[in-house]
């Protein structure tokens, strides 16, 4: 079987080499028959072939410059050789796309033999370099089930529907390029996936069962401790430099030790805060975890030690309560394989309790700049805290940006529907099921290509998503 699968890997080697398949304890490894090197890896799952990928080249100077032309045709050509090749059911070339500056993709779906619809994550999808060589291959689901529901709207009913479900909505956008203003724009729901064909409104938090969790405001909050106490620094820590932006402290018994792992670190810069405390930690038998309200206290103290007049900045996500396991205990086996080095190595982290902090302004929420706290639940020290800053250009930007529209929602909902239409299509069912396939509503922009992106609310402006497609089927 792997003399087989070698020669039929062989045309979609770089440079035509043979190659041979060779077992290893954890992989397949794929050798190069002149020069013994591992080219890349095989999947394999129950004796079934499932892809490969090609082992990353360091040669960065070597790759093709990215402004020449894509190899189109070269990857057309491997895609269809390899359809031919590697899998026998009847798969129909989907798109061709740039998926990053040095990496294309190409993907063959299964239609819907009743309907002629493309059915998602079925056939195999190919990555190729610009020049057109193939660095990953994987093979789709085979064993899934379609539905054929009852279809109750057409398309244009669909797009009523649509149109009714706040689709387009009032937002503030921060642009991730320095030297970009902030804008006030409109843009579609984030939540709204598609439209069933039963005439409802399909949204992603329904999709993947998630709880849609209320936020609170904050309360001003007045520090008592600092943020060396919160963190667990004591005397006996060493404290060092470890660059421009960040400081460790590392255990006394290690510092001569230029390689030694903090045990404390803080980094802070412009673009965000990140600190973690792996102090050591021991479960204790008779104590229980401290209340849920005295940690949110912590978790307030601390952000407002790293940021400052966070009732002005941050609503607080209502905490889930942490819920302790028990512990499952190893068999006697298997508490005979513990080296004692492992265990003063990799010691149990202490379990923490998570909040959750947005950033706001004027009410609008900032997408990406979360703040995150994680506080341990018996000792009350802060084990990790994670914020995402804005740069002073972008507080600047905001602190001038106009917030009243010159555009008006119905105007921007006329021009995002203008372009809309809504097409049938095949879709997962369930979140937990993917093999499990109904039929829906999807957007679509066919006249423009791309989906809209936003629309200024002060100019009008129309931006819209870069798909990357070089090729799609009809």
């Amino acid at each position: 079987m792997m003399h087989q699968l070698a020669e039929k890997l062989q045309p979609f080697i770089e440079g035509n080499s043979l190659v041979k398949i060779v077992e290893d304890e954890f992989s397949y490894n794929i050798v190069l028959v002149e020069s013994g090197e591992v080219y890349g890896f095989v999947h394999i799952e129950e004796g079934r072939f499932l892809g490969f990928q090609k082992m990353e080249s360091e040669e960065v100077e070597d790759q093709t410059p990215f402004d020449t032309y894509p190899n189109v045709n070269k990857m057309l050509a491997a895609a269809k050789l390899f359809a031919d090749s590697f899998i026998d059911r009847d798969v129909h070339f989907s798109m061709l796309n740039e998926w990053s500056d040095n990496s294309f993709m190409v993907t063959y779906e299964e239609r819907d033999p009743k309907m002629g619809l493309q059915i998602p994550h079925t056939g195999f999808t190919l990555f190729f370099t610009r020049d057109g060589i193939l660095t990953s291959a994987n093979t789709g689901i085979t064993d899934f089930q379609l539905e054929y529901p009852e279809i109750t709207l057409s398309n244009e009913e669909a797009k009523q529907v649509l149109k009714k479900s706040n689709y387009v909505q009032l937002d503030l956008h921060i642009p991730d390029e320095s030297g970009t203003e902030p804008e006030l724009i409109y843009r579609s729901s984030h939540d709204i996936m598609s439209v069933g064909v039963d005439g409802r409104i399909e949204r992603v938090t329904e999709f993947i069962g998630a709880e849609e969790l209320s936020a609170e405001r904050i309360s001003i909050v007045r520090p008592a401790s600092t943020i060396e106490e919160m963190l667990g620094i004591s005397e006996d820590l060493k404290k060092r430099a470890a660059d421009e932006d960040s400081v460790i402290w590392i255990h006394p018994a290690a510092e001569e030790d230029e390689e030694a792992e903090p045990v404390i670190s803080i980094v802070s810069n412009e673009t965000g805060y990140f600190s973690y405390s792996n102090l050591p930690f021991e479960m204790p038998e008779d104590s229980p975890p401290l209340a849920v309200k005295i940690l949110k206290e912590k978790a307030l103290e601390v952000l407002e030690l790293v940021e400052g007049k966070i009732h002005e900045k941050f609503v607080l996500e209502v905490p889930m309560k942490m819920e302790l396991t028990e512990e499952q205990e190893p068999s006697d086996e298997e508490a005979d394989n513990i080296e004692e080095e492992e265990e003063d190595l990799y010691p149990e982290p202490e379990p923490t309790q998570m909040f959750t902090f947005y950033r706001e302004h004027q009410g609008y929420r900032l997408e990406g700049l979360e703040a995150h706290v994680h506080v341990g639940l018996y000792t009350g020290l802060i084990r990790e805290c994670s914020v995402t800053r804005l740069s002073p250009e972008q507080t600047a930007g905001l602190e001038k940006l106009n917030l009243e529209p010159a555009i008006t929602l119905q105007e921007a909902e006329e021009r995002v529907f203008r372009d809309i239409s809504m097409k049938l299509a095949r879709c997962v069912k369930n979140f937990d099921d993917e093999r499990l396939y109904t039929l829906c509503y999807m957007v679509d922009f066919p006249e423009t290509g791309g989906h809209i992106e936003k629309i200024n609310a002060h100019t009008g402006a129309v931006s819209f998503v870069e798909t990357g497609i070089l090729k799609e089927s009809d």
